[in-house]
C-alpha cells in the first residue's frame, strides 16, 4: 500500500465518523428538544365516556409533538380521524396546518408507538419518530 492510498484511507474514514458523529449530535439534540415535552390534557372528548385511556394517550402525544414540532401552533384541535390508528390535528391561526400521527397497533407492537408522522404532507425523519417514540416511553415509564 502506497502512501497516497494510506492517506486516502485515512481521509475516507476521517469524513465518515465525522459525518456519523454530526448525525450523532443532531439525533441527539433533537430527541432532547422533543423528549423535554409534557403532553397536556387533549381528550375532550372523555365526557362522552366512549373514549379509551389510549386514544386519549395519542391524542395528548400527537398533540404534543405538534407543540413541539412546531413551537408557535395554536389553536390545536383534534380533526375527524379515520380509524383508531390515526390522529389527525388542525392547528394555526385559521386551522390551516395539519398533522396527520399515524400509530402501530398495541396488538403489533403491545405499547404505544407512532409509525409514522407527516405536517402539512411532509413526512417526518425516522429520526424524529424514534425520538417521539422516546418520550412516549418516557412519560409511559412514569405512568406506570
Amino acid at each position: 500500500m502506497t502512501n497516497e492510498s494510506r492517506k486516502d484511507a485515512y481521509d475516507a474514514r476521517a469524513a465518515l465518523v465525522s459525518g456519523l458523529l454530526l448525525a450523532a449530535i443532531v439525533t441527539v439534540s433533537g430527541g432532547f428538544t422533543i423528549l423535554s415535552a409534557h403532553p397536556g390534557a387533549f381528550g375532550d372528548r372523555v365526557a362522552a365516556g366512549k373514549v379509551s385511556l389510549t386514544e386519549i394517550r395519542r391524542e395528548a402525544y400527537c398533540a404534543d409533538a405538534v407543540k413541539r414540532l412546531a413551537p408557535g401552533a395554536v389553536n390545536i384541535q383534534l380533526a375527524e380521524s379515520p380509524d383508531a390508528n390515526t390522529r389527525i390535528i388542525r392547528f394555526g391561526p385559521d386551522g390551516a396546518n395539519i398533522a396527520r400521527c399515524e400509530f402501530l397497533a398495541e396488538a403489533q407492537t403491545g405499547d404505544l408507538r407512532m409509525g409514522k408522522m407527516s405536517v402539512n404532507q411532509k413526512r417526518l425523519h425516522r429520526q424524529v419518530i424514534d425520538a417521539i417514540n422516546m418520550r412516549i416511553d418516557v412519560l409511559e415509564y412514569r405512568r406506570g
